[in-house]
């Protein structure tokens, strides 16, 4: 009770019992009433800028005002997209107007000023765009032209018309010398001669006899046409004799099989043009191809003479690939193979599982990495995924090169997993990504005596963890003698496992607190990074 109550009488009976109060002892606790009301409010007031002060002091003794400028940079990088489109800009405006030492430290990023993004470049103003590439400081930089809309491109101010292709090929005038790479992405061949004839005007007004064009710096190009597909069958006319002559990384996506515009009147993939000269794909040493036509004769034409390439990717699109192996050129191309003398690096990107017939068609001698991603959510188990993988082996003679393996949303059975696994005796690197065994067979891991690093990614919360365990035990075998283990063997020769698991509503992960999985992190030298089971809201 307060000091209030016990020195009156009259308000310590009304606070120690239940009597109702009369009408002066009611307006004088109502004042009461007001004047605590008020003193709390201010108390409330104060309380309220101590705390606001103790933020302020608290946000200056903050780690992250001494955290170096390329650390802070690192952070906007992750933050920022690799391509900024419009719009996105203002992200790195705003990081720029919290504090100057953000400031600072966005433009000591070089990266994020490396590559711009551009739908429309009429009318856009050279200067900044030159000043916005400079900040990248001499990192490689990047431009990419992709129109919004290809509805119109035979009108002169739209889409890729020949106003966009005149301002495209002004700008890049301009720029010459400052880009390493160029983007576009087209309805078609038509829109991109387009942008040619328009380089042509440029080059006319030039005074020396042999005049570069803008482009004729570049070191890397990507060519995407969406729709629509008609290349001369004469490679002497073909619209690719004009891409740049120095590019070594090129990537080439060509419109999809079932676009209804694809092809002319009476043609399919299977027997469409396509004329790559032979001097481009020679001094290429990266190849990207988006493809997911029929038959083998744009095989032949990309990959006929690709004996630089070290790396190669072909995307087939989620689609199926289809071949008649009883025509001459396919069956000749079964037998013989095309050879990449030089690739090392082999990525497979949205395979049909029938389609990776394709390594059929492939001699890749000096592979050292072979990634396979499948077509997510196919669940064909028909198809033999061992046996093309040890004939591809075999065949490009590049088991003691291999060391690398990724594969990604396969559902197969486990056989033939295990045994694609044995006739890989020099694999060091296996990386499983939501790969699902029939019948929720387990993981053929054992067998895998080579192993140095063993990644699985996008595991079922309900996993059977228990081969993982017998595996670890073969790899890294050891006693317990006086509550230390005792290895048999002196140095670790697998050191890394990698897991994560897909998002869940509720389970949790034990994995990483097995005593086998405890040991060899503490004595073992293995390294884990056992990844938490996220939960869904």
């Amino acid at each position: 009770m307060n000091s209030e109550g016990i020195g009156n009488p009259g308000l310590h009976r009304l606070l120690c019992s239940n009597a109702a109060p009369n009408a002066c002892e009611a307006t004088f606790l109502q004042i009461q009433i007001d004047n605590i009301t008020s003193q709390a409010s201010q108390l409330r007031s104060r309380l309220d800028e101590l705390e606001d002060q103790l933020r302020s002091y608290r946000a200056v003794l903050s780690p992250v005002r001494r955290m170096p400028a390329e650390i802070l940079g690192e952070i906007f990088v992750s933050f920022i997209p690799d391509v900024l489109e419009p719009g996105a800009g203002t992200k790195l405006i705003d990081i720029q107007l919290v504090c100057k030492s953000w400031r600072d430290a966005a433009r000591l990023s070089h990266k994020l000023w490396s590559a711009l993004s551009f739908p429309n470049v009429i009318n856009l103003q050279y200067r900044k765009v030159q000043q916005w590439f400079n900040r990248a400081g001499s990192i490689p930089k990047s431009l990419v032209f992709s129109p919004l809309y290809h509805d119109s491109c035979t009108d002169r101010s739209l889409a890729c018309g020949s106003r966009q292709s005149s301002a495209l090929a002004d700008l890049l005038a301009k720029l010459e010398g400052t880009l390493d790479h160029l983007s576009l992405d087209y309805r078609g061949p038509k829109c991109f001669q387009s942008l040619l004839d328009s380089f042509a005007v440029i080059e006319e007004g030039r005074s020396t006899s042999i005049p570069p064009r803008p482009w004729d710096h570049l070191k890397s190009f990507t060519l995407k046409f969406d729709d629509e597909w008609n290349d001369s069958p004469r490679q002497l006319r073909s619209m690719f004799l004009q891409l740049p002559p120095n590019i070594t990384s090129f990537e080439l996506r060509l419109p999809s099989k079932w676009s209804e515009d694809a092809f002319e009147a009476g043609e399919d993939s299977a027997g469409a043009s396509l004329s790559l000269p032979q001097n481009l794909l020679e001094r290429l040493s990266s190849f990207t191809l988006f493809c997911n036509w029929d038959g083998t004769q744009w095989l032949e034409a990309t990959l006929g003479h690709c004996v630089n390439v070290e790396t190669l990717t072909i995307d087939f699109m989620g689609a199926f690939w289809s071949y008649d192996s009883d025509q001459l050129d396919t069956e000749r191309l079964l037998t013989s193979g095309l050879l990449l003398p030089k690739v090392r690096t082999l990525c497979l990107q949205n395979v049909c599982p029938p389609s990776i017939d394709i390594l059929a068609v492939l001699n890749t001698p000096q592979l050292v990495e072979l990634d396979i991603d499948f077509q997510p959510d196919d669940e064909s188990v028909t198809w033999v995924f061992s046996k093309v993988i040890c004939s591809f082996v075999k065949r490009s003679k590049c088991e003691a090169t291999l060391r690398l393996l990724h594969l990604r949303y396969a559902y197969m059975k486990a056989q033939e997993l295990a045994t694609a696994l044995h006739h890989l005796p020099s694999l060091t690197h296996l990386t499983l990504q939501d790969v699902v065994m029939h019948n929720q067979e387990p993981y053929p891991l054992r067998k895998s005596s080579s192993l140095q690093t063993l990644e699985l990614l996008e595991l079922p919360p309900d996993f059977r963890i228990y081969p993982i365990i017998d595996f670890l035990h073969s790899r890294r075998p050891y006693t317990m003698r006086n509550g230390e283990p005792v290895f048999e063997e002196p140095q670790p020769t697998f050191k890394r496992l990698k897991v994560t698991y897909q998002e869940i509503h509720k389970h949790e992960q034990y994995l990483d607190s097995l005593e086998t999985v405890e040991i060899l992190r503490k004595w073992g030298g293995v390294s884990f990074d056992i990844g938490p089971i996220l939960y869904l809201d």
